[in-house]
């Protein structure tokens, strides 16, 4: 997540900071505040979504609120953002939660997650034969 810090008076600025942070010393004028944040935000594009406790789902700007399958099948997937999570770990983490199965449980519950995470720009790919991947949905992977 961007993070703008403020450096009091004579204090040491920072020196390693993460290329999603940047550091002002007060007074600030406004705006050199909004550019540092437009920096910021163009810096961390394609930053990985954050799960809140709550199951919120955040990711840039946007947020979506997700269920409790969602929320356990979401850790899975935040874990190996962009590479494979196969199915069976999928299907072991609804089970962690005693969601019921039957053939077809854990197509239903990705086709659900599929249309909730959808307004976040994220999207969810089969591999076929091996999994499902989370990524940047298709128009921002090609501006990325």
């Amino acid at each position: 997540m961007p993070s703008l810090l403020v450096v009091e008076g004579s204090a040491v600025p920072p020196t390693d900071i993460a290329p999603s942070e940047d550091w002002v010393r007060p007074p600030v004028p406004r705006c050199d505040i909004e550019a540092r944040v437009s920096m910021l935000r163009r810096r961390t594009v394609g930053a990985v979504p954050v799960l809140d406790p709550t199951g919120v789902l955040y990711y840039e700007d946007e947020s979506v609120t997700i269920s409790n399958a969602q929320v356990a099948m979401m850790h899975c997937f935040l874990a190996e953002f962009r590479q494979v999570v196969p199915r069976m770990e999928l299907k072991e983490a609804l089970a962690g939660i005693n969601v019921g199965f039957s053939n077809n449980a854990l197509d239903l519950h990705i086709l659900r997650l599929r249309k909730r995470i959808a307004p976040v720009s994220l999207e969810i790919r089969t591999v076929w034969g091996r999994g499902y991947i989370l990524e940047w949905a298709e128009a921002k992977a090609r501006s990325t």
